[in-house]
């Protein structure tokens, strides 16, 4: 079984953090730095929670499988 993409699992409206104001001044950037068109995933922060750790338990791990420290005699 393969965990979908998180852009997969997006929904329209939906956020993960709200961030206070900006406290620093802003700065101006050059034109050929910005981009009008920045796709990113829509996602509540339970269900990024949940696909990140869902991606975490496919990775070998100490803790779910045996982990041989040393050779056998």
């Amino acid at each position: 079984m393969t965990e979908p993409l998180i852009f997969e699992i997006s929904h329209p409206g939906r956020q993960a953090v709200s961030l206070p104001a900006c406290d620093v001044p802003e700065t101006e950037l050059p034109a050929d730095c910005l981009r009008t068109n920045l796709p990113m995933p829509e996602i509540a922060e339970i269900d990024l929670i949940r696909h990140y750790v869902r991606l975490s338990q496919l990775n070998f791990a100490v803790d779910t499988t045996f982990y041989p420290l040393a050779r056998a005699p």
